[in-house]
């Protein structure tokens, strides 16, 4: 299968509205919360769509001519009981999530506690037919499972009843309306019959609901809320404060939210800049691929433009600051991110788009028990007890339990090959990726080069002229200091005795390093350095990663150096091209180095695009998306935004903690994995609408017996019971299978 190639338009064509604004929202405790705000917001005035996203805390909001008020949507959200902002705080998120999560696991432990008490007496009373509980104690023991389920009722299920209601007044009820209804129907049934001094109660049956929906309440938060992380950890790793010069030249250190406009900052070798900046004076050599992917160190000069996130390796540069905090490239980058993110849908949605389908149902359904009760004959207490068999054996256990299941025993067949799961919403698209996008650095290939071509004149062999390359980059930082420390590693049979290592080193940024040897001066750079040092040089081609070197004044050889592939990474794309995935090659480094890896990996030069910025690259992952479903592997923080826009976005390697939470799978091994991901993403998948279709079959089946009356309230509740056991053993089929075994 091959992928046709996009037109460079299109790959560049702005697919965000044309009017948004990002806004934080505040006190969402589920994805219920997110859509009854998204609906609020899209009722407001001048508002033409609304995405607010749970795991974000953030809703964006869009319109077409005229602005929407900030403040009146603040106003709409409050009365659901929410707060808007119009700046995001990731820490404050963070916070909110950690304080919720508490709750959760409070709620869940009462429930635990209570409802074990609770089912005890009922137990007995399940058992009472069979002669093991005398007739005058059935009552109190009915009373007695009531009032241990009091705690539950009240304390543990309070969120759902609070977001029950605030969905349903914002006329999107979902999950928790439907819970709401269940549980306070079930208890106010069970109320009445004590009333009448009857010991058939439910009590037991709502707190197994809400022991079910706290369960699976607390593994989404787990699994999902990671994307307010995702802006704190982009800029927690830049520098906090920076060396600044007044007028006078003087020097100190600030923080950097204390830097403004135009002020000069200094920037010494292998220290990494906090702020954005021009370079006013000196000259040096940065690492770029943070930011852009560029696997070769670049030189910096005089107005050049340097961005907070790269480093120094060498030289000394004062520069201009051109974006102070909050403006900077990388602070854009964790925006656009957010806004990324606020668009996905979430797999609970999907069961809340049932849910909200079902409550009508449901309604309509216990409607029709009590008529059809009446119509029997039947007195009005029988006739509500019909109408409670419907609702709790209508009861969503099992449709909110068939993805939060499938979630968690995929997530631990994951972690067994090495697979951390970060996003399961992306499982829903997974299962139909057709193309699988690599970033080049970092992921295809490491960070230390490899030599390639060792060219000595007549007067010098091959090991010496290492040997010689190795002396005069002796304990430089430079990547090409690193690929002969690799090659000497790997080729010990190389090795020569050593030159005499004493003598005076010294790098010039940019050009090479010269070492004062007892042999004579010995220079490691650039062809055209070496010429200006009255080395002879002959004619050679400039291109790639070279180096050129000298002693005493007379020609040695060149020494060139190519990327290197990580070890996997040809039988993976060999796996993944025989599976008819279509494979793109996605950097921003130069055209020549793409080419050539691509090469390699037998990529077609029509899916090859080169010199990509990290919003280049994010348009061009969302035009791709437009056509066909795309996984996106990549490593560094330039890749962020397409790991974030992919339907399904893996981080691989040691990538940076920001990149590793705005994809969906983050593999710490490398792209070996990545195979063996798609296919248990597929898997995963397909059990999770396996036991939708499960949870709605059994709803379609036991509801019109309910409504008949050939399904009594108790055997509901057991009913109820065994439909989650179902889709409990069918979600265990993800820890039984067994990957497939990768091709070499």
């Amino acid at each position: 299968m091959s992928a046709s190639p996009l037109l460079e338009g299109e790959e560049l064509s702005s697919l965000e509205p044309a009017h948004s604004v990002v806004l934080m929202v505040e006190g969402m405790r589920c994805a219920s919360c997110a859509i009854a705000v998204e609906a609020r917001l899209k009722r407001q005035a001048n508002v033409s769509d609304a995405a607010v996203n749970f795991a974000a805390d953030i809703a964006m909001i869009s319109w077409q001519d005229k602005k929407p008020d900030i403040n009146q949507l603040k106003r709409a959200v409050a009365r659901l009981g929410y707060q808007l902002h119009t700046s995001i705080d990731p820490k404050r998120s963070a916070e909110q999530a950690l304080k919720m999560r508490k709750q959760l696991q409070l709620r869940l432990a009462v429930a635990v506690v209570f409802g074990m008490w609770s089912m005890m007496p009922a137990i007995l009373l399940y058992l009472a037919p069979f002669g093991t509980v005398e007739p005058e104690f059935m009552w109190p023991l009915a009373l007695a499972s009531g009032l241990f389920a009091f705690p539950v009722l009240v304390y543990s299920a309070s969120h759902f009843y609070r977001v029950g209601w605030r969905t349903f007044i914002a006329g999107s009820p979902g999950l928790d309306s439907l819970i709401t209804l269940a549980v306070w129907a079930a208890v106010i049934i069970s109320c009445w019959r004590l009333y009448q001094g009857s010991a058939h109660v439910y009590f037991d049956a709502a707190v197994m609901l809400i022991t079910f929906q706290l369960v699976a309440r607390l593994l989404d938060t787990s699994v999902r809320r990671r994307a307010s992380e995702v802006v704190r950890r982009y800029l927690q790793d830049m520098p906090a404060r920076v060396q600044v010069l007044d007028e006078h030249g003087n020097e100190s250190t600030l923080a950097i939210e204390e830097v403004t406009l135009g002020q000069r900052i200094r920037l010494n070798s292998a220290q990494q800049l906090a702020l954005d900046g021009v370079v006013e004076t000196g000259s040096g050599q940065a690492d770029l691929s943070l930011l852009t992917g560029e696997h070769e160190p670049q030189m910096l000069n005089e107005g050049d433009e340097l961005l907070a996130g790269c480093t120094l390796i060498e030289g000394c540069v004062t520069l201009i600051v051109t974006a102070t905090q909050g403006e900077r490239r990388i602070d854009r980058l964790s925006q656009s991110i957010s806004r990324v993110l606020s668009k996905k849908t979430a797999l609970q949605q999907l069961t809340d788009r049932i849910a909200r389908w079902l409550i009508p149902t449901i309604l309509i359904a216990g409607g029709l028990a009590i008529a059809l009760s009446l119509f029997q004959g039947l007195n009005i207490t029988q006739a509500l007890g019909r109408a409670v068999a419907v609702l709790i054996v209508s009861c969503p256990c099992a449709l909110s339990l068939a993805i939060p299941l499938v979630i968690t025993m995929g997530h631990a067949r994951m972690i067994n090959n090495g697979i951390i799961l970060r996003d399961p919403a992306a499982l829903e698209t997974a299962a139909d990726s057709k193309v699988v996008v690599f970033d080049k650095t970092g992921t295809l290939t490491t960070d230390t080069p490899s030599v390639s071509r060792v060219i000595p004149t007549y007067k010098w062999t091959e090991p010496r002229l290492l040997q010689l390359a190795a002396s005069i980059m002796q304990d430089s930082v430079h990547p090409v200091a690193k690929g002969l420390h690799a090659y000497f590693i790997t080729n010990t049979a190389s090795a020569v005795p050593a030159l005499n290592d004493s003598g005076e080193r010294q790098s010039l940024a940019g050009l090479g390093t010269q070492w004062h040897s007892a042999q004579g001066l010995a220079l490691a750079g650039r062809a055209t350095w070496l010429a200006q040092q009255g080395v002879d040089i002959p004619k050679v081609s400039e291109g790639g990663m070279q180096l050129h070197l000298s002693l005493a004044g007379e020609y040695a050889g060149c020494i060139e150096f190519e990327e290197t592939l990580r070890p996997e990474a040809v039988s993976v794309l060999r796996t993944l091209q025989a599976r008819d995935y279509a494979i793109y090659l996605l950097s921003g480094d130069t055209a020549q180095a793409c080419s050539a890896i691509a090469s390699r990996l037998n990529i077609p030069s029509a899916q090859v695009l080169a010199e990509r910025s990290p919003e280049q690259k994010h348009r061009f992952i969302e035009a791709l998306e437009r056509k066909t479903k795309v996984c996106f592997v990549g490593d560094g923080l330039n890749d962020g935004l397409a790991l974030a826009a992919a339907g399904l976005g893996i981080a691989v390697g040691q990538a940076n903690s920001a990149t590793g939470l705005a994809a969906a799978i983050y593999l710490p091994n490398g792209i070996e994995q990545v195979p063996t991901s798609l296919r248990l993403a597929k898997r995963a998948r397909k059990l999770m609408y396996e036991n939708l279709f499960w949870a709605l079959a059994y709803n379609g089946c036991v509801i019109p017996m309910a409504i008949i009356g050939w399904i009594h309230p108790v055997i509901a509740a057991v009913a109820m019971s065994l439909s989650s056991l179902c889709v409990l053993l069918n979600s265990a089929r993800m820890q039984g299978e067994t990957p497939y075994r990768e091709e070499t």
